[in-house]
């Protein structure tokens, strides 16, 4: 598991610097004060990338990177990393990773064993930039925006049905306050298969930026420790959709049933949600329901 708290640490950083998608003049200050600072510049295409630089004179060392050599930039940047070099990540137009290189040579990198910061410049809003920096492999993103549920178990049905609905190929992103941050990842702990990779990020681009990533047994446990720092606001990605599918026996199944609907749901939708963390039907669920309580 990583805790990474960007801006209080001397490691070497690489810094995911978005560009602009047309008129160059969109370029903002802290991005070029990046682009100027670091050692190196890794770019789509460097004949781009120099356009950009020579109109806000800036001077760097750019080392093209695209889908054709991430693997091979993996090798290059270990040791760069290693002598404490500091490195930036532009696409031609927009932010790096999102349908541009990068997430491949980031999730390889992330494979060693290195201790370097990820960070995001410049890529739009909270969810982008977690997107961004979590290395995540995928063509598809999907943003849900805040958790609406505050009953717990009106949450789990809620986040039950966001990582149902969407298929594997989909990073998932969402919003939560800092009250009920460790209420979700606790539920998703309980949802997803152990080994699940998630990343927690808040204050981004703030003095706090923080990026917690491992899978959610780990994150879980970090986040119900006293080590875990409740400020902000936090944006969850979950990598792709594993729901964990757990073997329950017909009084364990009954007693689920039942407690939802005490709990005031209908015994249709008791079912259906039991059935989504079982191996049995809906159909079956019912049955097992009633032979216990009817």
């Amino acid at each position: 598991m990583r805790v990474q708290q960007t801006f209080k640490n001397n490691k070497p950083t690489i810094y995911l610097v978005g560009t602009p998608i047309g008129n160059l003049d969109d370029m903002p200050p802290r991005a070029l004060k990046v682009l100027e600072e670091v050692d190196f510049i890794f770019c789509e295409d460097t004949r781009t990338t120099s356009i950009l630089l020579s109109k806000f004179e800036i001077k760097n060392n750019l080392i093209s990177l695209h889908m054709h050599n991430e693997f091979q930039r993996v090798v290059e940047v270990n040791k760069l990393l290693e002598s404490g070099k500091n490195i930036a990540i532009v696409s031609d137009a927009g932010a790096p990773i999102i349908s541009d290189p990068g997430a491949t040579f980031l999730n390889e990198l992330k494979k060693q064993d290195l201790e370097f910061n990820i960070s995001s410049v410049n890529v739009g809003p909270a969810y982008i930039h977690a997107i961004v920096a979590s290395g995540f492999i995928s063509k598809q993103n999907l943003f849900y925006g805040f958790i609406e549920s505050k009953n717990e178990v009106s949450k789990k049905n809620e986040l039950l049905n966001i990582v149902k609905k969407y298929n594997d190929e989909n990073i998932i992103a969402f919003y939560e306050s800092v009250h009920r941050i460790k209420s979700t990842i606790k539920i998703l702990n309980e949802l997803l298969n152990h080994d699940q990779q998630v990343v927690v990020a808040r204050e981004i681009t703030k003095l706090n930026e923080e990026y917690i990533s491992g899978n959610i047994s780990e994150v879980n446990e970090f986040i119900q420790s006293d080590q875990f720092i409740e400020k902000g606001e936090f944006v969850i990605v979950l990598d792709k959709y594993q729901v964990q599918s757990l073997e329950l026996s017909s009084e364990q199944i009954a007693n689920k049933v039942k407690a939802l609907v005490d709990d005031g749901y209908k015994t249709k939708q008791a079912c259906e949600f039991v059935a989504n963390e079982s191996t049995f039907s809906k159909n079956e669920i019912y049955k097992i329901y009633l032979d216990f309580f009817k």
